[in-house]
């Protein structure tokens, strides 16, 4: 009686370099994200609420400025002068109310968006 080894049959499989299945993953999670964006399911900027509007300042709460909101935005939301603003933060008088907050930090030294916070809920203290 002889005994038979068993044979392995060659399975045929797929051989991917290791760099090539890094980038097919990196491509698959990137792209999904920018699939998600183009479609509008992903926002990550903050100026849009979950519906898809834009975010509108309540003026109720300074906790709401964010950098990237304009100094009339600002302006029209809680009750300050644009003159007070502008002394308060040294900022030129040439400096257009359509800026962004955050481009004041390089023109008007000592300007930070907290401070602002704080410096606009004082103002709307009674």
């Amino acid at each position: 009686m002889t005994t038979q080894t068993p044979t392995l049959r060659s399975r045929r499989s797929l051989h991917v370099s290791g760099l090539a299945y890094a980038a097919l993953v990196l491509v698959l999670f990137f792209g999904t994200i920018q699939v998600a964006q183009y479609a509008g399911l992903w926002s990550v900027s903050g100026k849009l609420t979950p519906d898809g509007a834009p975010i509108q300042l309540s003026g109720a709460d300074p906790a709401e400025i964010k950098g990237w909101m304009t100094i009339q935005q600002v302006l029209d939301a809680y009750p300050v002068e644009q003159a007070a603003l502008y002394e308060r933060f040294g900022i030129p008088a040439d400096v257009a109310t359509s800026t962004p907050l955050k481009e004041l930090e390089a023109v008007a030294e000592g300007f930070s968006v907290t401070e602002l916070r704080t410096w606009v809920a004082e103002q709307g203290a009674p």
